[in-house]
């Protein structure tokens, strides 16, 4: 088959520019594919990872013997991920029901410095005031809740902090957290509130 003067010309043209640019062509390919094998093989990796990370606290968690050790195991070798800090806060709870309140403290306390989540660390911090409340460590307790960040725990952080003052014998400050705590909780939570400001 002959090919006519501008056939020639554009097939010498796409021999030349292949010539030219084969190498990084092929470069090109061989970058993307490995970057898709590489992105492909990271999930993976995370997803397994990940649900190794909750068998293992599911194991901890639920432990019928020698529990305190393998959540403080699971804990040290899980640091500063989501499910230390769910972990810690599971056996500040258990402490808490036996009324082991100096434990429960002192695993908020972990559970606090673990979390690198704002609401986890809103949930660790609004438990640890409650047992420090209940050991009737005031001062502590109201330090901690300034560690409470983000609107949607205010409600929760008044209202306690208005249990501490009133506690404390401080009834205006009581006052005052009470009624800031009152557009902010729950119906039922409400109802219980406004007694309380009634009898103040």
């Amino acid at each position: 088959m002959a090919y006519t003067i501008e056939e020639e010309q554009e097939l010498n043209e796409l021999k030349n520019w292949w010539k030219e640019n084969y190498k990084s062509l092929i470069a090109t390919i061989l970058v993307t594919f490995a970057a898709v094998f590489g992105w492909n093989y990271w999930q993976s990796y995370q997803t397994n990872k990940i649900q190794q990370t909750s068998a293992l606290y599911a194991q901890a968690i639920y432990a019928e013997q020698d529990k305190t050790t393998q959540v403080e195991q699971f804990v040290k070798e899980h640091s500063k991920t989501a499910y230390a800090v769910l972990a810690l806060l599971d056996s500040a709870k258990q402490a808490v029901e036996n009324q082991q309140f100096a434990q429960a403290e002192s695993l908020l306390q972990k559970a606090l410095k673990q979390s690198e989540d704002e609401i986890l660390s809103a949930v660790s911090a609004l438990r640890l005031a409650a047992v420090q409340f209940q050991q009737q460590n005031f001062e502590a307790a109201l330090n901690t809740l300034e560690q409470v960040k983000g609107a949607s725990w205010e409600g929760k952080k008044y209202l306690l902090t208005g249990d501490i003052f009133l506690a404390k014998g401080d009834k205006d400050n009581a006052k005052g957290n009470y009624e800031k705590a009152l557009p902010l909780v729950a119906d039922l939570e409400k109802q219980w509130l406004q007694v309380r400001l009634n009898n103040l």
